[in-house]
C-alpha cells in the first residue's frame, strides 16, 4: 500500500536546530489539501510549532527526554553537577552533512556536549522514535478506537544536498525507530516545500490578483530556497503539465558554520 493510500500520513521534519511533526487523515487531505494538524510545543509561556532538536539519554543509553524538555532537564542536571552522567546531543544532524558521504557508516560514533561518544544511528533512531510515538499518542486521543501501525504512512524530510549515503542513513535510522520500510517515504525538503506551495495563493503578474502555483502557466520557473538551521538548499522548479514539476537545476547549497556564519557554497 502506498503512503498516500493509508488512513493517515504522518510527516516528520527532523531539523538541525528544530524538529516537529504533522499529520493528515486521508479524507481530510482529499477534501481540503494541504490541510494538516501540526504539533504545538510548549516551553513555559512560549509556544512554537517546532521543538529544539535536542536529545537527552540516561547513563545506560536509554531515552530521558527530547526538545524543550531535554534542554530544561539538562539545565537542572548541570546545576546539580549531575549532567556528566547523562548524554546530551544537539546540532547532531550536521554529522550527516559529509561531502560525497565520506565517513557515513552504520557504526559511526558522535560526541555529546561534553565529548562522550555514542552510536550515531541510535541517537537518530531514538529521536525519531520519540517523534513517532508522540504523534501517535496525540492521534489516538482524537479518534474512537485505536490506529494500527499499518494504517499510517510516514514521510521523513531530508536536505536535497545530502549525499545518497546520508539519505540512506536516515532511512535506516527511521526503520530502527520502528517504521516499516514499505510505510516510509524519504522526501527532499525543497520538493516537499514546492508541493505544499502549489496549494497556497501567491502574487503573480497575471490577469488574476491571486492564484496558486499549480495555476501558473506551464513553463513557469521559480526558485525554492530552504534556509534551515544547518544547511541551505537552493533549487529551481518548472511547472509542467498535469500538475507536475520538473527540477530545472540540481539542488545546490552548503552548510552554515557555528554562530550562523556562512560557509562557502
Amino acid at each position: 500500500m502506498a503512503t498516500g493510500d493509508r488512513l493517515l500520513v504522518g510527516a516528520i521534519d527532523f531539523g538541525t536546530s528544530f524538529s516537529g511533526w504533522a499529520f493528515s487523515f486521508k479524507h481530510e487531505n482529499e477534501r481540503s489539501p494541504p490541510g494538516a494538524t501540526v504539533k504545538v510545543w510548549h516551553a513555559g509561556t512560549i509556544t512554537t510549532e517546532k521543538t529544539p532538536t535536542c536529545l537527552l539519554l540516561k547513563a545506560d543509553g536509554t531515552f530521558d527526554s527530547f526538545g524543550y524538555d531535554a534542554e530544561k532537564r539538562y539545565g537542572e542536571l548541570s546545576a546539580q553537577h549531575l549532567h556528566s552522567e547523562y548524554f546530551f546531543f544537539r546540532q547532531f544532524k550536521m554529522k550527516l552533512f559529509e561531502p560525497f558521504g565520506k565517513g557515513i557508516k552504520r557504526d559511526m560514533m558522535i560526541r555529546d556536549e561534553i565529548g562522550k561518544q555514542f552510536l550515531a544511528i541510535d541517537v537518530f533512531a531514538i529521536s525519531i522514535k520519540y517523534l513517532v510515538e508522540d504523534l501517535i499518542k496525540i492521534v489516538n486521543q482524537r479518534i474512537t478506537g485505536e490506529l494500527l501501525p499499518t494504517d499510517i504512512g510516514w514521510v521523513l524530510t531530508v536536505p536535497a544536498i545530502w549525499s545518497d549515503a546520508s539519505k540512506q542513513f536516515m532511512r535506516e535510522a527511521a526503520i530502527k525507530a520502528g517504521i516499516y520500510n514499505d510505510q516510509l517515504r524519504v522526501a527532499l525538503e525543497p520538493e516537499a516545500a514546492s508541493i505544499y506551495c502549489r496549494h497556497l495563493p501567491v502574487d503573480a503578474s497575471t490577469n488574476e490578483s491571486k492564484l496558486a502555483i499549480s495555476n501558473l502557466p506551464i513553463g513557469t520557473k521559480y526558485m525554492v530556497l530552504d534556509a534551515g538551521g544547518g544547511t541551505i538548499d537552493i533549487t529551481v522548479h518548472e511547472v509542467q503539465e498535469s500538475n507536475t514539476l520538473r527540477e530545472v537545476r540540481a539542488a545546490n547549497g552548503g552548510a552554515w558554520v557555528e554562530n550562523f556564519g556562512e560557509q562557502s557554497i
